[in-house]
């Protein structure tokens, strides 16, 4: 925070590619925290808006789209030979990767963009999946990029809004951000039980 204070957006772009790698910090911190730091107190929210948008959403969602090669990358390359060496114990094998890769074709974009603009759902999960489903690399970086848009705008502002309390509120984000990872990951288990069943019963 007192970086940003210090170095303004700049900081916010050195801030987010660093939360994307450094999983303990709150995803959401940096950008309200840029809200509440970087906008001048007092204005109404159309005049905030210009700054909110230079200042926080625009180096915000560069770094964001970034940050997310970090796990994307690790998934895209390594998500192969993991797959085969361990889908006797997972229920599935690449060749069914690759088969719901063809099936969701056509609706990973907007899926992409709709998972990174909501706040309470974690970039790195989304990443790590986009990249074990081999989504190439540019449409990946564009629907990164504009669903970064929206979720930096929203945090910002939030941030601008709520200026005494934002750390808060930004806790109760990450915890709720937490519970969707813990969903996730439990759901992620539930199934791979459910492949081994099945593959067990064939």
């Amino acid at each position: 925070m007192a970086l940003i204070k210090t170095h303004g957006a700049a900081a916010v772009f050195i801030g987010v590619i660093i939360e994307s790698v450094i999983v303990p910090i709150p995803s959401p911190l940096i950008i309200m925290g840029a809200g509440a730091i970087l906008i001048e107190p007092g204005l109404g929210l159309g005049a905030a808006l210009p700054g909110i948008l230079g200042k926080i959403v625009l180096p915000g969602a560069v770094a964001s789209t970034l940050g997310a090669f970090i796990g994307y990358g690790i998934a895209y390359w390594g998500g192969k030979p993991v797959i085969d060496r361990f889908s006797s114990f997972l229920g599935f094998t690449w060749d069914e990767i690759l088969g719901m890769e063809k099936r969701l074709e056509g609706r990973v974009g907007p899926m992409l963009f709709f998972l990174r603009a909501l706040p309470i759902v974690p970039l790195s999960l989304i990443s790590a999946a986009a990249g074990v489903l081999r989504i190439p690399a540019a449409p990946f970086t564009i629907w990164t990029f504009l669903g970064s848009v929206p979720r930096c705008l929203v945090l910002g502002v939030l941030g601008y809004m709520t200026r005494d309390s934002y750390e808060g509120l930004a806790g109760n984000l990450n915890k709720a951000e937490s519970f969707v990872s813990l969903g996730i990951v439990a759901g992620a288990f539930a199934l791979i039980l459910f492949l081994r069943a099945r593959m067990r019963r064939a």
